[in-house]
Formats: C-alpha cells, structure tokens, sequence
C-alpha cells in the first residue's frame, strides 16, 4: 500500500495518535488515479493509529496492518512538525527518520520525539478520555507528577538475547514483532544495567554459550548489588551460568553479583527483594506514587488498612508505620514469603492472607477495616473483588493502577457501588513510554 498523508488529532494510549484520512489538506492515499505531481486522492476519513507522530503534525505515513480491529501506521516522513516535537535521545528510537544514523528500530519508548512537558499534558489527556469513556471524571487539579531527569530511571530491565555473527547480543523487540534487535545503549536503563549488559555479552560470546534466551538484571538504588538471572533455551549441560557469572564478575569490578536478592531501602526502612517478585522499576518516581498513596490515605493510629495485591510488602510496612495494623493479601508464594520476611526486619505490624484478593477477602470480616489500598496488575480487579470490597465496605479506598482503561473501568464500579472519586493524581513512572501510573482516592457516600 502506498504511503499516506495525515494529521494526527489526538493522543491515544499505547504511544499512537489518533488520525483520519482527509484530516490533512490533500490527505490520502498517492493511488493510480492521481496524477503525478497532484495531491493524493482521499480515500473517506478511515481512522487511522500512527506512531511516531504527535497531535497537529502532518506525516507522511507507511500502513503496517492492523491490531485488534484498528489500522495501524507509522510516520516516516514529518512534513509539518509539532513545535513540541524533540530529537530522540536513543539511537535505537523510531523509525529512523529523526536520525538518519539510527542503528535498530526498539518497540521500548513511544515518546521520545515529545517534550517532556508536552508529553506528560499528552498522558493527562490520556487518562481523562479513558476515564470519560468509562462514565467517571478525571478531578479538576489532577496533578501529573513528572521526573526532573526523565533518564536513567530504570533500576530492572529485561533483554532478550540473541546470536550473532559476532556472539552474543542483548536487545528488544521492535514495535508490534517477535524479532529480537540487538541494542547498544539504552538510556532510560540505570547505567550499571547498561554496563552490565554489555558485560554479559562479551562474557558469553568469550565463553561460546550458546542457548540463552534473556536477561534480568536489578540494581540496588543506594548499594553496588546486581541481581542477575539468565534463562536458557531446553536443557543445557553443566553449569554455564556459573562460568558466565565468573567472568562478568571479572568484568564488573565495581559491582557484586547476586542470585538471590538484593536490598531495597527507603524512609528508613529495608526490604529484600528477588528477581521472581515484582519490585517498581523506578524507584525515584516508586517514592513519588508512595507518598502520594500515603497522603491520600492519611492512615492513623488505631486504623486498621488492607492492602491488596500487597506483593513484597512495600506499602503495607510504609502503612503500618502510622497505622494499627495491616492486612496484606497477595497470591504469589515467593512474595508472600518476602512480604513476610519484610515484615519481620522492619518491625512492621502486617499479617499476611495468601491467595487472590477475591477469594482470601471472604474471611475478612465486616467493619474490621477502615481503609485499603489497591495497587493490582495492569488488568484490574476482577469483578469478585470489587464485590467483596463494597461489601467489606471500608470508608476510604486508594486505588492505584498502571492501566488507565482498567483503572477507570474499575472506579466506575466503585462509584455504582457507594464510592465517591475525591481526588487524583497522575504519577509518570516511565517517562517517554506509553505507560501511566495514576492514583485515586475514594470515599464512602
């Protein structure tokens, strides 16, 4: 199909923007009936998602197919540019019109090519269409609490690893595919990552490791550990991930290699954490949503606060600091494990129910709970839990989210259930990706 020309009008989540043919003077196709020289046709105001591109600009575009009933295509060309419109940082970004010199195309940042501050307004925008489509309003003030360095802020990242002509190499995966593109830097990843990454590389291609499948590495904010983890493809003889270890140790010699569990510390407090548990990946902006949580829960002495999808225990010992006691609930035996653990070194009044929050909230009892707060995957609640916490029926709800259309789907309920939305709070955890974090607090009618 040939290129298009279009104006993209607004922001959607997942990185796109949003764009009708015929938006754009001249929009459309270049087909076999338009003359040489001549604008494209139009071709009826077929909506289109375009990456790369930015609310007002005019592209010339390539279609790439469609996902999940949506047509789908990315700027190659910018012919009219946004005055917000920046120059990547990463090599690796886009499609390589912004540098002509890119060496790979990575699918891991969508907003490279927007102003900081342009895109945190694109993310508040975001989030308030998700929560409008879902019946409820985002509160007049919303705050977008950006990062004053949005780079290098990642303390986990995975990489998948591939083998080359010249050995082994880490990268990601391109927008929309499976394939695997090797990646020199990437500078939303805490240098020591980076640094590391390269030193697995090197290690296994000097070693002749074949099979390996990727790679997660964890960095301790304020300590020189390095959580590693390799997994391989099918079964392998011997040990080479303790050779592999060896030699990267030799390499890294300003960091200590862990498999275990690395420490994680804040407000005084510490916490174990392993490469099987969740942990925040940005722990500048992990204390951002923390405070924020804590502020809008206000928890006091004598309350008593359930925290679901509680994980490693983070916010239940931050709670339990000012509160009576907390209740955590999580599935995952590994964190449940840690959460106690945590628990135990930070002197933390927090018991543990393990299983979904579902199910386990059943032996809770009614007004034994004041408040909870709820930090579930980017899937949401399921509808079970929302019942049993309008039964429970605690008078404040916190209820973070990483997924504003679940997030607002969810509140939603909530409100039909007997909540009211107090206030918000947009926390920008990965800046120059699609992904938002946001943060609502709910109480009682």
């Amino acid at each position: 199909m040939a290129p298009l020309i279009l104006k993209p009008e607004s922001p959607a989540h997942g990185g796109a923007c949003i764009a009708r043919e015929g938006s754009a003077s001249g929009a459309g196709a270049a087909g076999p009936d338009a003359p040489s020289g001549e604008p494209p046709l139009k071709q009826g105001g077929k909506v289109w998602l375009v990456s790369y591109a930015l609310p007002g600009e005019v592209v010339e575009a390539e279609p790439r197919g469609r996902q999940g009933g949506v047509d789908i295509a990315s700027a190659l060309h910018v012919i009219e540019a946004s005055p917000h419109r920046v120059l990547p940082k990463c090599p690796h970004f886009g499609p390589g019109a912004s540098q002509p010199d890119f060496l790979t195309r990575c699918g891991g940042c969508q907003w490279q090519h927007a102003g900081y501050a342009y895109e945190l307004e694109l993310k508040r925008q975001i989030v308030a269409d998700a929560w409008r489509r879902a019946g409820v309003e985002l509160p007049a003030g919303t705050q977008v609490l950006g990062m004053d360095d949005p780079w290098r802020y990642r303390i986990r990242g995975e990489f998948e690893a591939i083998e080359t002509a010249g050995g082994v190499r880490f990268g990601f995966h391109p927008m929309r595919s499976h394939t695997v593109q090797p990646i020199s830097t990437c500078p939303i990843h805490d240098e020591r990552i980076e640094r590391a990454v390269k030193a697995f590389a090197q290690a296994a291609s000097e070693l002749r490791i074949r099979g390996l499948q990727n790679l997660l590495l964890t960095v301790e904010p304020g300590g020189p550990g390095l959580l590693w983890r390799v997994r391989f493809r099918g079964r392998v003889s011997g040990r080479p991930d303790a050779e592999l270890a060896g030699r990267v140790a030799d390499l890294l010699g300003d960091q200590v290699l862990l498999d275990d569990a690395i420490s994680l510390e804040f407000w005084g407090m510490t916490f174990r954490v392993r490469s099987d548990t969740f942990v925040q990946t940005n722990y500048q902006q992990m204390l951002v949503l923390y405070e924020t949580a804590l502020d809008m829960l206000a928890p006091a002495k004598g309350d008593r606060v359930l925290d679901l999808y509680a994980g490693i225990g983070t916010i239940s010992a931050a709670v339990a600091r000012r509160a009576d006691s907390v209740t955590a609930i999580e599935e995952n035996p590994r964190a449940v494990q840690l959460g106690r653990l945590n628990a135990r070194i930070n002197s933390a009044r927090v018991e543990y129910l393990p299983g979904k929050v579902e199910t386990a909230l059943r032996q809770v009892r009614i007004g034994r709970h004041q408040a909870a707060v709820l930090d579930p995957p980017r899937a949401g609640c399921e509808p079970e839990a929302l019942a049993e916490i309008i039964r429970l029926g605690p008078e404040k709800l916190v209820y973070i989210s990483c997924e504003p259309s679940t997030h607002a789907r969810d509140l939603a309920a909530l409100t039909r259930g007997g909540y009211r939305i107090e206030r918000a709070a947009i926390v920008d955890m990965f800046p120059h990706t699609y992904h938002i974090e946001s943060v609502a607090l709910l109480k009682r009618s």
